[in-house]
Order: structure tokens, then sequence, then C-alpha cells
């Protein structure tokens, strides 16, 4: 079997080489990555450890897809994931990153009779109903109030796949969704498999680390190298909370989505950590103040912006039910690790930041 990993010298990608390498030595990988992530040009290296052939290319331009030998699955790891990409007349970019790549791949999909899992994201759910969400206010976190009655597609557990996708989502989140319905369309039409895994926060060792996406190493990184930090909106209290889940969790799901390409289920399920693995940066801060034994003093900017939401939690029942699947790495596994790895390679964090 041939894989192509796509964002292959990205934290995620990397991980996916990694860890499909050590699950079966038989599986023939290539990796694919435009390194244009500051960062990602070290762990090119890397990939060749795993025995995957590494190509210098774009999914976004048809040439560089088309170059690459047969495959049986894609796993699309590529991605612009920054909710505030394509606000600064990079648009067109931005589109061509996450949209217009995966037609290429879908395309490839089609030409191949090769199967395809997206990794999408939670920013395809709709910002404003994600505001409108009941939250009670805990002394350093939000939580969801479970003495109301909710929106469709939220419970106490979290935001499940039936939840408002209206725009606005953000330009990110709006190139997510269209992949991913595009996605469904080729899937319907030509009959490759598709599984799409909306993803909340990954995070683990070896994460670049940047505001943008990567913030609970971004965070840790930051007390390391004594840069300043700030909570940002909601009064500045640091009470908005994310869950965070590890890549080799995903990677388990993953694997049961290639053995089993043709079961008759829902192809769209939501992967993260959920309430038991959720945290809010008051919280993690709280965590590097002690682990690091660090006194930082954090800023504290009271406004909200635009693509802002105080809480988004992962619920993963449906994947659950279809694949028995659930986190197994907790936050402060998770957390740990970030920090073990960012005080080995604190010199290499500097570089990159």
């Amino acid at each position: 079997m041939t894989i192509l990993i796509t964002g292959a010298a990205g934290f995620v990608g990397s991980k996916m080489v990694e860890y499909l390498c050590d699950s079966d030595k038989s599986i023939t990988l290539i990796g694919i990555d435009n390194l244009s992530r500051k960062g990602s040009e070290y762990n090119v290296g890397k990939l060749a450890k795993f025995n995957c052939k590494f190509i210098k290319g774009d999914i976004g331009i048809q040439k560089d897809i088309y170059a690459i030998p047969k495959v049986d699955w894609i796993i699309d790891c590529a991605a612009n994931p920054s909710v505030l990409a394509g606000l600064n007349n990079d648009s067109l970019q931005l589109i061509n990153d996450n949209l217009t790549g995966t037609f290429y791949l879908l395309e490839k999909c089609k030409r191949d009779g090769a199967g395809l899992i997206m990794l999408s994201t939670s920013r395809v759910y709709s910002i404003e109903a994600l505001n409108k969400i009941k939250l009670v206010e805990n002394e350093n976190h939000f939580s969801i109030n479970k003495n109301v009655n909710h929106q469709q597609g939220l419970s106490s557990k979290g935001i499940a796949e039936s939840f408002s996708t209206t725009a606005p989502i953000s330009l990110y989140g709006a190139t997510k969704l269209a992949s991913e319905i595009l996605a469904l369309e080729y899937h319907n039409s030509f009959g490759f498999p598709v599984w799409i895994n909306r993803c909340g926060v990954i995070a683990g060792a070896g994460q670049f680390g940047k505001i943008d996406q990567g913030i609970f190493s971004f965070w840790v990184y930051q007390y390391l190298l004594n840069k300043p930090l700030s909570f940002i909106g909601f009064g500045g209290s640091g009470k908005q909370v994310r869950d965070m889940v590890h890549p080799y969790d995903v990677f388990q799901l993953i694997q049961k989505q290639i053995a089993k390409p043709n079961r008759k289920i829902h192809r769209t399920v939501n992967i993260g950590g959920g309430v038991d693995n959720a945290l809010s940066l008051a919280q993690l801060d709280s965590f590097c103040k002690e682990d690091i034994d660090a006194d930082k003093q954090i800023n504290k900017i009271a406004e909200n912006r635009s693509f802002d939401i105080p809480l988004y939690i992962t619920d993963y029942s449906l994947a659950n039910k279809l694949w028995q699947w659930q986190p197994s790495y907790t936050v402060d596994k998770i957390l740990k690790e970030i920090l073990s790895y960012a005080e080995d390679n604190i010199e290499h964090i500097k570089q990159i930041s």
C-alpha cells in the first residue's frame, strides 16, 4: 500500500509519517510539502529516517500533484491553518492552499482509485452560534451551562457535527467547509472512499507553536523564552476554553478508517479532547507558572477580536459510536510532553519562533 501525506513536513504531517512507518514497515510513504511554514524545513531530514520519499511541491499547483506516482490513500494534513489567514490581501493564496489544493487531490484520487482522509477543523462551525452558547463563568474558565435548553448540536459534552456551520466562520473556515463539501461530492459521484475528521486543537511535542496555530505549545515556549504573553478578549480574563487532542490519537482513528474504507456510515466526524481534555488560557498559564517555576506577568486586553470565541469543546460521541474512538492522551500528559520537548530543544525553538 502506498500512502501520500500532504503537509508532510508540518507538525501533524510529520507525525503521521512517523506513526505509519512504525505501525507497518511494508507501507510505501510519499510526503509532499511546499515548506512555506517556518520550521517545516527542519522536519525534512526526519522524513527520510521513516522511509518517506519527500517531494518539495505545492498541492495547489496541478503539475506538482500530477507528478506524484500512483497511491492508494491520501492523508491530507496540508493547510494554511490560521483563522486570521486571508485578511491581509492574501485571500487568493488561502483559497489556493486550502481549496484549490483539495480539488487537485480529489482529481488524483479519482485517477488513482485512491481514498482520501481529510483533516478538517472545528473552525467550520458558526462563530455567531458559538458566541451565543449559554456559559457559566467560573473562577478561571468558562463552561457550558447544563441547566438551559441549547441550540441544535450542543450539549454538556460540547459541539456535535449537527451544530450550525452558517457564516461567518472565517475565510479559513470557509475554505475548509467548502473542501469538505467538495470531497463528499467526489465520493458520491466517483465512489472512492472519503473520510473527514473535524479536529479540535491538535497538540504535542514538536509543534511549531505559533499564536495563530498551536496555542498550547506557543504558551509554553513563550514562558521558556521569557517573551511577553497576553490574555486577549473576554475582559482579558484568560477564561476562554479549547480542548486538545494528541496526533497519536488522531492517527488511531485514521488507521481504523483506512482498514474499513467502504463502511456505509457518516463520512464526517468530530475528533478532539472533549470535556475532560479542555483547558482555559488561565489554566494553561497556571500550569506554566507551576511546572516552569516562573511568575510571568500576563498582559490583559479586554476587547474581543472578530473571530474570537469563548469556548470550543468537541463532542466526539459520533466517532466513539461509529469507530469506538476516544482520546487516550490527557491534558496533563500532553502538556508535560510539550514542556519536556521544549526544554530539550530550546535552541531550535528560538530559531523558528
